[in-house]
């Protein structure tokens, strides 16, 4: 212990952004890992000599180090029956920088500017790994009833923790996610609506609205103030340089940028619109679902750093934007979302449901765009850190691209058709009075010229 705390190298490496001696290069160690498992199935073995880590969370996201640690438990006593393996989530930046390497040179920000971007979307990361940890704690409270994991430790970011935090979860084998290129069938969307729409009833029954800490959050403006409008330009950009008929809809969707920008609508829609809150994942995209290899079953909706009060058609806009084709999202998103509501009234069982279903209904359309515009951007770099594997052949990639395109053609186009369809309704806030910028100097920053 003396040793570890006093390692120099550990006090040099003091940033979630570099790599550190930990498990999968970060900050937490097999020792931390060991002794917090141990106290929480309440036993004196230890992880033994042939104990291992596969990183599974490569190119699935923005926040996180996923690792699968496999135990060779020694000392277990015969009546313990311990998990042979379990999924640890670590905080890292280390998945973000990554997806930065393989940004064209010409879209990059001034060295300073990124500098201090990265420096706030740690402190980003931070909180949001802390509220992860309070999402686990209240999943507890039916984890049984749902398609969760189950969470055997939660490691929080502190004053004495500051570049530390995990998550250690039940390892769900036999499992596989739906990556961005790829696509969910139908039946199991339906499946993912049907989730939703029991969580979000026992969140109301275990009266979720009286969490404190779900009303504070605001994610989605702490997100944007780590960008600008010609940065979120920017990013939409690649999508017309690698479809030219994307051009006149992407153009479209550009010209809302300033409308949209900065959006916290989803976080504060209940509360303008006058209902219940229900618990939200916030990241409910295609590879935050886990699905069973043999049966195509749904197992489990996992990743809850963006959690927040609001309504349940953000997760399904979410799932249905990044899993479905769109098609298969147009044709069927309205059975979608009276099939949530649906679950969601059953799980009730006669208690008060949050909002009717006309009010869900219109919630949705209300919705739609600002979900679109928080996804749409994000898909790409989810995309490029998949054309760079240097393993894919060019056929590979070509069918890779035309379902990313497909996706977020659709998405663009019907930003626009959910824009006009909305104007003739009540006009709602849509982001913080004083929202900007956290760096000032932002507003003039430029791409780096070719």
């Amino acid at each position: 212990m003396f040793a570890r705390l006093f390692n120099p190298f550990r006090f040099r490496k003091m940033s979630l952004q570099s790599a550190a001696e930990g498990i999968l290069e970060t900050h937490v160690t097999w020792e931390e890992a060991e002794n917090k498992l141990q106290e929480a199935l309440n036993t004196k073995a230890k992880f033994g000599k042939n104990k291992s880590v596969v990183h599974v969370g490569e190119g699935n996201g923005f926040l996180s180090r996923i690792g699968l640690i496999t135990c060779d438990w020694d000392g277990a006593r015969e009546d313990e029956k311990l998990p042979k393996q379990f999924a640890l989530k670590m905080a890292s930046c280390m998945a973000a920088k990554k997806m930065e390497e393989v940004t064209p040179e010409h879209m990059r920000l001034d060295e300073e500017t990124t500098r201090q971007m990265w420096n706030f979307f740690e402190i980003f990361l931070k909180e949001t790994h802390n509220a992860e940890v309070k999402a686990y704690n209240f999943l507890r409270k039916f984890e049984d009833s749902v398609a969760v994991p189950h969470c055997f430790y939660t490691v929080p970011f502190s004053e004495e923790n500051k570049l530390a935090g995990s998550i250690a979860l039940e390892y769900l084998d036999n499992t596989r996610i739906s990556h961005v290129y790829q696509t969910l069938s139908v039946a199991q969307v339906k499946q993912v609506a049907r989730e939703l729409g029991v969580m979000q009833g026992l969140s109301v029954l275990h009266r979720v609205e009286n969490e404190e800490w779900l009303s504070q959050r605001d994610v989605y403006t702490a997100f944007w103030k780590n960008f600008t409008t010609d940065v979120l330009v920017q990013m939409f950009g690649p999508l017309k340089d690698m479809d030219p008929s994307m051009v006149e809809s992407v153009d479209a969707v550009i010209e809302l940028v300033p409308e949209y920008y900065g959006s916290n609508f989803a976080t504060t829609i209940h509360t303008q619109y006058g209902v219940k809150p229900v618990l939200v994942n916030g990241d409910l995209w295609s590879a935050n679902v886990l699905i069973d290899k043999e049966n195509d079953q749904i197992r489990a909706l996992i990743d809850w750093q963006l959690v927040h009060h609001g309504t349940g058609v953000e997760d399904l806009l979410r799932i249905a934007f990044s899993g479905m084709t769109s098609t298969d999202r147009r044709a069927h998103m309205d059975e979608l979302v009276e099939l949530m509501y649906d679950a969601m009234e059953e799980t009730l069982e006669g208690a008060p449901a949050p909002y009717t279903r006309e009010q869900n209904r219109d919630l949705y359309e209300l919705l739609l765009p600002h979900a679109g515009f928080f996804f749409a951007p994000v898909a790409m770099p989810l995309f490029l850190t998949t054309m760079a594997d240097p393993t894919l052949s060019d056929e590979d990639k070509a069918q890779k691209k035309t379902v990313v395109m497909d996706k977020v053609r659709g998405i663009c186009e019907d930003i626009v058709v959910f824009h006009k369809r909305n104007e003739h309704k009540k006009k709602f806030e849509w982001k913080s009075a004083d929202f900007a910028p956290n760096i000032p100097n932002m507003t003039a920053a430029a791409p780096k010229s070719d």
